[in-house]
């Protein structure tokens, strides 16, 4: 019944990662303790609580324990959060349901595919952090040849691999709404391609061949080039023969001026675009649930490639970008330059060398902000997968194991990330961040306890404010900076400093039905009415709003007439 991996008492889960219109939800829950009786189901719609009469079904363990299955039918497109009290606790999470996987992609990761490795714990790990959209890594036979020949092979490093364990975990990911995407670089050739296709490869000026860590190949990807077709035609097969439904098309930042073998000069941004169409055509041909995603690394090209048909504008983050407001800004020009999901792969490093437990907090609260960061800012954060798996560097079969201790605190950000994905969504909102509030700026005022500043750009030790508007509803993020520095990929030892009684004053002329505020900590992340009044003063109407308490990340929104 339950999956060994993460189980609590009490708990509740959904059995997909992610819902399409029309599919059934059905939710597994632990009750505390030896609870027999059925919960209060509570559905709710950001802080509205709809009206949901579940099917319930009763099960028995062997050993007699009982567990409760709850179906719910009938939902229309948007982000919930799901409570079930009995008089011992409760449980809660969260689902959406979309007409599309492509409108929300939460991206998670694979990299484990030995013959041994015939469990989907993994997979069920990925449904409990609600990730839509797994990367397989490093899973094919080798860079140039995607898919081998025989059922047991070696990858590119060495590592046993099983193309029927591969075939199992793309099911599995299907089954519990997942897209398994397939890894695939853009332009990594082999010692054997490379010498029976010299002409395919680039060159420097000198006419020597470009190579990456001197054991891959760089292949020419321009239209012209024969490599294009031979590359996307490895990407069309990996979907028609195994059944992924996506391409993870990966580059390396480097080269990006180089020189084919006649000579003549290319420039490989200007050739990701038409590459990713073509990708993108081939795979959609034999899958139409299939789509590609391409690294823009360190954010280049994205002018060039963010506008292609790729399902979510990706970037791998590296330094210079090294603070918040580097992600943040990251994702505010993807989204300008594109109207559609951004992801973030951000590999936290503070994982790396964490050994003993102090250290290993330290990664923990760094990891905690810079997906608070990523996903106030509008984004998603390609960090978890596998089994407990943390991604800390660029080799994903390099991923930490997260603590036991720490995966409910994980598990709690990630359902509030799509519980209040609504709130998150930066389409037909404007940013008004750096142009309401701070410095010169005071349509909207912040204030707390004496020693407590505010910043809109996430400057070290302040509260970060984020702030979008919308026709009907005004959200404001905070970010509790307060004792922390703004360099997102650094040990953080403490956790920032609890802040009381922070106040909100809002010049805004108009009638506000409601204010709220939600933390992904506090009370299974349900939403809470707060204290606000308004004040009639020169230039309108004021809204005062109190907020009792900020821990390490808080959504404030306003609900306008």
């Amino acid at each position: 019944m339950t999956p060994e991996l993460l189980i609590i008492k009490p708990d509740c889960w959904t059995d997909k990662a992610q819902y399409l219109l029309g599919e059934p939800i059905t939710l597994t829950l632990l009750p505390p303790g030896e609870e027999r009786k059925l919960p209060v189901f509570k559905l709710f719609s950001l802080a509205r609580e709809l009206t949901c009469e579940p099917v319930w079904e009763q099960m028995e363990e062997a050993d007699g324990s009982i567990y409760f299955k709850a179906s719910i039918s009938g939902l229309l497109e948007g982000y919930y959060g799901v409570e079930a009290h009995w008089e011992e606790g409760f449980v809660s999470t969260a689902f959406d349901v979309a007409p599309d996987r492509r409108k929300d992609i939460r991206y998670g990761f694979l990299s484990d595919f030995s013959s041994e490795d015939t469990e989907d714990e993994d997979i069920k790990f990925a449904v409990k952090l609600h990730l839509n959209t797994c990367q397989f890594y490093d899973w094919m036979y080798r860079h140039d040849k995607l898919i081998a020949e025989e059922d047991k092979y070696t990858d590119p490093l060495g590592r046993e691999t099983s193309l029927k364990v591969i075939r199992m975990k793309i099911s599995a990911c299907k089954e519990h709404g997942i897209r398994p995407f397939a890894y695939g670089a853009v332009y990594a050739a082999t010692d054997a391609l490379f010498n029976r296709h010299p002409e395919w490869a680039v060159y420097t000026l000198d006419g020597q061949p470009m190579r990456f860590a001197d054991w891959l190949y760089y292949m020419d990807t321009s239209k012209e080039s024969p490599w294009s077709d031979y590359i996307v035609e490895q990407y069309s097969d990996a979907v028609k023969q195994l059944g992924f439904q996506g391409i993870h098309m990966d580059t390396y930042g480097f080269p990006k001026h180089v020189w084919n073998s006649k000579k003549e000069p290319v420039s490989l941004g200007k050739t990701f675009p038409v590459l990713i169409q073509h990708a993108s055509q081939a795979v959609k041909e034999a899958d139409a649930e299939s789509g590609v995603i391409f690294n823009a690394v360190n954010n280049w090209p994205v002018e060039e490639v963010a506008a292609a048909p790729q399902d979510a504008v990706y970037i791998e983050v590296w330094p210079p970008h090294d603070t918040y407001h580097d992600l943040y800004s990251l994702i505010h020009k993807a989204k300008q330059l594109a109207q559609k999901p951004v992801v973030l792969a951000a590999y936290m490093k503070p994982f790396l060398k964490a050994e003993t437990i102090e250290e290993q907090k330290a990664a923990e609260t760094a990891l905690l902000l810079t997906y608070a960061v990523i996903n106030a800012s509008g984004g998603r954060h390609l960090v978890f997968g596998e089994n407990r798996g943390v991604l800390c560097d660029s080799y994903y079969a390099n991923y930490a194991v997260m603590r036991e201790e720490f995966l409910p605190e994980i598990r709690a950000y990630c359902d509030f990330a799509v519980r209040y994905g609504a709130l998150f969504v930066t389409e037909n909102t404007l940013d008004i961040s750096m142009t309401a509030t701070d410095g010169i700026n005071e349509d909207i005022v912040f204030s707390a306890a004496d020693g407590v500043y505010f910043s809109s750009d996430g400057e070290a030790g302040t509260v970060w404010t984020i702030i979008r508007e919308a026709d009907n509803r005004l959200v404001i993020q905070l970010i509790n900076l307060a004792g922390i520095s703004n360099r997102w990929n650094e040990p953080k030892p403490l956790r920032p400093a609890l802040i009381s009684n922070l106040r909100i004053c809002i010049l805004l002329d108009r009638k506000v039905n409601g204010v709220y505020g939600a933390a992904p900590e506090a009370d299974g992340g349900r939403a809470k009415s707060l204290d606000y009044h308004m004040e009639i003063r020169k230039n309108g109407r004021y809204w005062i709003i109190d907020i009792p308490y900020l821990n390490l990340w808080k959504s404030i929104w306003l609900e306008l007439d």
